[in-house]
C-alpha cells in the first residue's frame, strides 16, 4: 500500500513540477503573447513546450504503470492507457502541420476531465477523512470546470488562450501540492 502511494505522489510530484515549468515559462514569455508580431513565434514556442510536456509525462505515466506490476490490474492499466494517450497527444502536436496554440487547449481538456474524475474517485473511498474528502470533490469539480473552459478556450485569441493555460496549469499545480506533500504517520 506504501509503495503504491509512493508511485501516485512520485507522479504527481513530477506532474506538479512539469506544470511548475510550464507556468514559469509562459510568464517569461508574457510580453512577447501580447505582440501582434511576435503571435506566430509565441504559438510556436507554447506548442513545443507544450508537446515536451505532454511527451514526458506520457513516458513517466508508462514507467510508472510498469512499476506496478500485475498484481495491480487496474493501477497498470490505467496509468498505461493514460501515458500512452498523453505521449499521443504529444507526438500529435509534433508532427501536425495544422496544430495551433488552442488545440492545445483542446488536448488538454480531456487531463483536466480525467483529473477531476480521479479526485472524485479518490474522495469516494475517504468517508473517513471529511474534510480531505471534501476538498478533493471541491478540486475534482473545479478541475472538471477547467476542462469545460479548456474546450471553451478554442474561441479564444491566441493571448486569450496561453493565458487560460497559464490559469489552469496553476491551479492543478496548487490541487496536486497536497497530494504530493502528503505524509502519512505510520501506526506506532
Amino acid at each position: 500500500m506504501r509503495y503504491e502511494l509512493k508511485l501516485h505522489r512520485l507522479t504527481f510530484g513530477i506532474l506538479a513540477c512539469i506544470l511548475a515549468i510550464f507556468v514559469a515559462l509562459l510568464f517569461e514569455m508574457g510580453p512577447a503573447v501580447a505582440d501582434q508580431h511576435l503571435e506566430v513565434i509565441t504559438s510556436f514556442i507554447v506548442l513545443v513546450l507544450a508537446a515536451t510536456a505532454f511527451g514526458f509525462m506520457g513516458m513517466v505515466e508508462g514507467i510508472v504503470a510498469l512499476q506496478f506490476g500485475r498484481k495491480h490490474r487496474r493501477e497498470l492499466l490505467s496509468y498505461l492507457l493514460l501515458g500512452l494517450i498523453t505521449l499521443g497527444c504529444g507526438l500529435y502536436l509534433t508532427i501536425s502541420n495544422t496544430v495551433r496554440v488552442q488545440t492545445v487547449a483542446l488536448i488538454a481538456a480531456p487531463h483536466a476531465f480525467l483529473f477531476g474524475i480521479g479526485q472524485l474517485r479518490l474522495a469516494w473511498h475517504l468517508e473517513r477523512h471529511k474534510p480531505i474528502q471534501e476538498g478533493l470533490i471541491v478540486g475534482g469539480l473545479l478541475e472538471i470546470l477547467m476542462g469545460l473552459a479548456l474546450i471553451r478556450g478554442y474561441h479564444l485569441s491566441t493571448e486569450g488562450v496561453v493565458t487560460l493555460l497559464a490559469y489552469v496549469a496553476i491551479i492543478s499545480t496548487l490541487q496536486l501540492l497536497p497530494l504530493v506533500l502528503y505524509w502519512h504517520k505510520p501506526n506506532s
